[in-house]
């Protein structure tokens, strides 16, 4: 299967919608590992987007070897990763999340999210899961605005 099916910008900037409300539905459902799950993985599709507009690449691929033909990737660092710092910082707008006391805050949130919680048996709680999923909500918004 090729791998650029799913790795292109528009496909990623789907992906990343599309999750947010099947981890709005999730949430609803009471599934709330599932539900912080979907959600950290649509900040990650989103940043995924920006990144491959901010550098005219149709796939992640194309964004790869662009990264690293200006030097912004170095040793094992790629863009396949799913650690949501990396990619913010990728986007070079880091250093203005922070400067928002909002955004910073909710951006420590989110950014705790891994992909090993697909895994996880440990269903959470309510709680949690909608203050993580607000969280993700408040950074998406930031993304979407300022980058």
């Amino acid at each position: 299967m090729n791998r650029d099916l799913f790795y292109g910008v528009s496909e990623q900037a789907k992906a990343a919608k599309h999750r947010l409300h099947d981890a709005k539905a999730l949430l609803n459902s009471i599934r709330c590992r599932g539900a912080m799950y979907m959600a950290g993985y649509s900040v990650e599709c989103l940043l995924k987007t920006k990144l491959m507009r901010t550098f005219g690449c149709r796939h992640l691929q194309e964004l790869e070897e662009e990264l690293l033909r200006r030097g912004l990737l170095g040793g094992h660092a790629t863009v396949f990763t799913h650690q949501l710092e990396v990619l913010l910082r990728l986007t070079g707008a880091l250093d203005r999340a922070r400067q928002s006391e909002e955004t910073w805050r909710s951006f420590n949130i989110v950014n705790r999210w891994i992909p090993a919680w697909r895994y996880n048996p440990d269903l959470s709680n309510p709680e949690d899961a909608a203050d993580f999923l607000s969280a993700v909500e408040t950074v998406s918004r930031w993304i979407e605005n300022n980058i």
